[in-house]
Parts: C-alpha cells; structure tokens; sequence
C-alpha cells in the first residue's frame, strides 16, 4: 500500500512571518544586536537544518554568542506564541478532500512539537485528513528526530504503508527520504513544493503550484507501482 506523508513548514503552512521571526527575536535577545531574516534563512536552509531551536542555537553561534539551550527555548516559545497567528495556510482544505477521497493513506511528518501541530491542525481545520502524525515529541531519542528518517519509519509502519511519497520544502526533507530508501530499503519519492523555499532541492516531482501537486499526488495514488524503482541524486 502506498502512503502520502507531508512536511508542515513551508509545505501546508507558511512559516515565514511566525518561525523565522521567532529565530531572529529570540537571536536577538540573547545577542543585543540586530539579526537579518536573510541570515536565518541561510543558515536554515544552507546548512539543512531543520529543528528551528537548533537553527537560532547555531545564528547565536554565528554571531559570537553564547546560550544555555534551555533558556533559548524558553524565549525561543514565548516569542513563538506571539507570533504563531501570523501563519497562513498554503494547501488548502479542498486539496486535502481531494486527496483524502482518493483512499490513499495521509501522514505527517514534523519537526513541530506537538502542540504546535496541534494548533496548526486545530486552526486549519486539517485534523481529520491525517491517519497518522508524527511530531518532535513523538521521537523520544533526539538522534532520531528529523532529518533522520526514523520518523519516517514510524510513521510508514504506523500506516501500514510499503510504498510513499513525502511533500517537503528543503534540503533536509529529501535527506531524510534519501536515507529512509537506503536505511530502510523502501520506496519513497520526495517531492519539492517550491511555493515558500524556492531553492535548488532534487526531487523526483517539483512545484509551486497546489493543483499541479494534487494532479502529480493524484496520479501516483491510482499507480501500482510494484517494482518501480525510484532514483535521487
């Protein structure tokens, strides 16, 4: 059985005015001194990393500065939860009906923690199109959060899924689907959707466009794909 799985961030909504603005703020803080977006933004994307704490732990250390990484979390949420309204939905609910109606199997793969999944999933009206979720708090061990492709696994396994496509925004959404299909044998084709992050990423489909992905989406649900082999670079 195959299974669609989808990244949140840049993918179903855009993050750019509440996540990226929590990095700078929260780099700010703890500097005193201005924080370029643009400069987040490179190091996030440049250097694949996907956990936004973990990204405004390495512009403090760009910049010369220092942190406990509890206390940057701290801030990192309370400046977060101003923020978070600022999100506005890319894929829209009739794109989920769609996809849902078709009978294939949906996932999430995050690195939200829980409740901010929560509040996407709630805001957004988008709970019910998901069999199955997995977020930051799911995976106990931090080794094998996302870009691992545990989370992948769990999330594949939970679905009862053989097969699948993961919709993701960047770099480190295609690591993790290329070391899914090397680690677990499996498999996935990664999918770029470029509406947000319009970067160079391989990827086996790219799109800015939502009907273009629901009509790629779509046609690779009817498939039966067994003993399709799928290349990434």
């Amino acid at each position: 059985m195959k299974a669609i799985i989808f990244d949140v961030d840049g993918v179903i909504v855009d993050v750019r005015e509440s996540y990226h603005y929590a990095i700078k703020e929260t780099a700010e803080f703890f500097l005193g001194q201005d924080v370029p977006v643009s400069v987040v933004k490179e190091i996030k994307f440049k250097k694949a990393i996907n956990n936004d704490w973990d990204v405004t732990y390495e512009v403090i250390k760009e910049f010369g500065g220092e942190v406990e990484y509890s206390e940057l979390v701290e801030k990192f949420t309370e400046i977060y939860e101003k923020l978070k309204y600022r999100e506005k939905q890319l894929l829209s609910v009739e794109f989920f009906k769609e996809l849902k109606s078709s009978g294939v199997p949906l996932g999430i793969v995050t690195g939200r923690p829980k409740g901010d999944l929560e509040f996407v999933l709630n805001r957004f009206n988008l709970r019910d199109f998901f069999d199955v979720t997995v977020d930051e708090d799911d995976v106990v061990d931090k080794n094998l959060r996302k870009p691992h492709p545990f989370p992948l696994h769990m999330c594949m396994e939970s679905l009862g899924a053989d097969m699948g496509i993961y919709v993701g925004d960047n770099n480190a959404d295609r690591e993790m689907v290329y070391f899914y299909r090397k680690i677990y044998g499996k498999p996935m084709k990664f999918v770029h959707f470029k509406r947000v992050v319009d970067i160079e990423v391989p990827a086996d489909f790219e799109t800015q466009s939502e009907e273009e992905l629901k009509s790629f989406l779509l046609g690779e649900a009817s498939r039966n794909l067994e003993g399709e082999r799928v290349y990434l670079p």
